[in-house]
């Protein structure tokens, strides 16, 4: 196995571990969330919470290390798309779930911190948690814009490169945009929540979801197109002359 190959394989694996873990993650979170005293009642039901908090920054991490295993193949046809794809996609993202995780740990604690207080304080955690609530949604949702706009540059470069079918890299373009717009517009909603993937406006996310798990069996099954890394080499030699 050439290292083209390998890392198509290891890039696909990644995108399948983000997104599992970004799933399960709302499998174990979302009950608790959805109740009426929420996030006061993270502490009665701390494992699931922490264990889903893990699977974010899992989530988090598979995706950030995407795009540095992408650059050395994408800067021989886009440097500017292969550095920002780095940037918006691995570095600004991964501080985006990076600080996502650090409000769910402090729910945690600001939840413990509420079982034995009277009514005054509770009240004053309940603020608190409001505040660490809306942290969530803000990160999530500006955390969202920058991915959409990461992946834009991923598939940019994808789609000029013809490293898979350009119908695949279309895809992914399309779904970027509409991805972006759901969250921009759920910024400026009335309540300013992350939107819900299943439900309203959330569902323009659907296309992008659904093409990064079809373009990560084509990276695992097929990989890149021969022609386009067989012609690399040359490439590479006819820029550095």
């Amino acid at each position: 196995m050439n290292t083209y190959r390998k890392t198509a394989v290891i890039v696909g694996v990644l995108f399948i571990i983000g997104t599992v873990s970004g799933i399960l993650s709302g499998v174990v979170t979302g009950p608790i969330m959805a109740e009426a005293t929420y996030p006061l009642n993270v502490a009665a039901s701390e494992t699931p919470w922490i264990a889903g908090t893990l699977l974010i920054a899992l989530m988090g991490l598979s995706l950030a290390m995407m795009p540095v295993l992408l650059y050395p193949l994408l800067k021989q046809h886009n440097h500017v798309l292969a550095l920002g794809a780095v940037l918006f996609r691995g570095a600004i993202e991964a501080i985006s779930y990076a600080i996502m995780v650090i409000s769910m740990l402090l729910m945690a604690t600001m939840s413990e911190m509420s079982l034995p207080s009277g009514a005054a304080e509770a009240a004053s955690l309940q603020t608190l948690g409001s505040m660490l609530t809306a942290a969530k949604d803000w990160t999530e949702m500006w955390g969202a814009l920058v991915f959409s706009i990461g992946a834009l540059m991923v598939y940019a470069a994808f789609y000029q490169a013809r490293l898979v079918p350009r119908w695949l890299s279309a895809w992914g373009l399309l779904g970027g945009v509409l991805y972006f717009a759901a969250n921009l517009v759920s910024m400026f909603g009335a309540q300013h929540v992350a939107p819900d993937i299943a439900a309203g406006i959330g569902q323009l996310m659907i296309p992008l979801a659904l093409q990064e798990m079809v373009f990560a069996v084509w990276l695992i099954v097929k990989g890149f197109n021969p022609p386009a890394t067989a012609a690399l080499p040359a490439r590479k030699l006819a820029l550095e002359v």
